[in-house]
């Protein structure tokens, strides 16, 4: 059977009746992001950030594609969020997509590349001899629960930090003004200064959208933790009701950190977001911290596709990728052998 595809290239105008199609397969797709979001795409367009958004159905099944052009080529997702999916409002698993599914719609991506190159994340390996490498993990965790349910999925040592967060005087409130977003703009800076990386300035009139003001835009969301009117404590999220919950980011003091403050805005994004509407949170990535607040981890592939001039260079970049942990582990024995030698 011939797929049927409808196309925007955000370079052209959406052709008639794409975003009405494009949005009720949102609808029905459990597991899409703010990536989807046909809204955030066209302002990332509109910044010179072009993109190619594809409706793909075939064989009684619907599916979308996200590529973003980058570099002479074409991305589709990242190590922790895939541009890939399949209409199913009753399905359940993190990953949205079987194996065959993200085969499927990798071959879709790849005839839409148009001979570019093509650098696909997709939550499942790739097939045999197909050039493709471990890009990274991320967890996903269900939001179908009420609140006694999301505190007794937790270990006793998150239980206590919310319990001690609440009994110093912290808070939480969605940031909604001006003042409220910079003061997270400032924590953001003092948190990479802690760990000893440079920050920007936050300026003091950023555009709409812009800077610390990328929290007006309706597809971003941010929860601040407050105590005796101050921001001392906020984790930023994208946001799709009916879909997902992305963590993005988290900036705190170092004594809001140690209050628990941190464990009050996860606990706290759980449940709005839930009441949200929203079915999974995706952290992000899996550190200790974000694998004590519960999830299922989905590893995910980078897949390397184009036209036959990209073959070669695929199949060494995937090779290169696999074979260099080994690399790294072998490395290391030696160095280690050497600093047991005697003197």
């Amino acid at each position: 059977m011939t797929a049927s595809l409808k196309v925007w290239r955000t370079r052209e105008t959406p052709p008639e009746g794409f975003l009405a199609a494009w949005n009720a397969r949102l609808a029905n797709t459990p597991n899409a992001h703010f990536g989807f979001d046909p809204a955030a795409i066209a302002w990332e367009a509109g910044r010179g950030r072009h993109s190619l958004c594809a409706c793909v159905d075939e064989a009684g099944r619907g599916g979308l594609v996200v590529l973003r052009e980058e570099r002479g080529g074409w991305v589709s997702g990242w190590p922790w969020r895939w541009q890939l999916a399949v209409e199913d409002a009753a399905r359940r698993d993190p990953a949205g997509l079987t194996r065959e599914e993200s085969e499927w719609l990798f071959c879709h991506a790849a005839a839409l590349a148009g001979g570019r190159w093509l650098v696909c994340h997709v939550p499942h390996p790739a097939p045999h001899a197909r050039p493709a490498f471990l890009a990274g993990a991320t967890l996903l965790r269900r939001l179908d629960m009420d609140d006694d349910a999301i505190l007794r999925s937790l270990d006793t040592n998150k239980r206590r930090q919310h319990k001690r967060a609440l009994k110093e005087g912290f808070s939480v409130v969605v940031a909604s003004t001006h003042e409220e977003m910079a003061a997270f703009h400032r924590l953001q800076g003092e948190t990479e200064r802690r760990r000893g990386n440079a920050s920007q300035t936050t300026p003091d009139a950023p555009a709409p959208g812009e800077s610390w003001r990328e929290w007006e835009l309706p597809w971003m969301w941010l929860l601040v933790a407050v105590r005796d009117g101050v921001v001392q404590a906020g984790s930023g999220f994208g946001m799709r009701p009916h879909g997902a919950l992305d963590y993005r980011t988290n900036a705190s003091t170092l004594e809001a950190k140690r209050a628990g403050a941190n464990v009050l805005l996860a606990i706290e994004a759980l449940r709005r977001g839930r009441d949200h509407g929203c079915h999974w949170m995706n952290w992000g990535g899996v550190t200790e911290f974000k694998r004590e607040m519960g999830g299922e981890r989905v590893e995910v592939t980078c897949r390397l596709g184009g036209g036959a001039i990209w073959s070669l260079h695929n199949h060494v970049t995937g090779m290169l990728h696999v074979a260099r942990p080994k690399l790294a582990a072998w490395w290391r024995g030696v160095r280690a052998a050497r600093e047991k030698e005697p003197a």
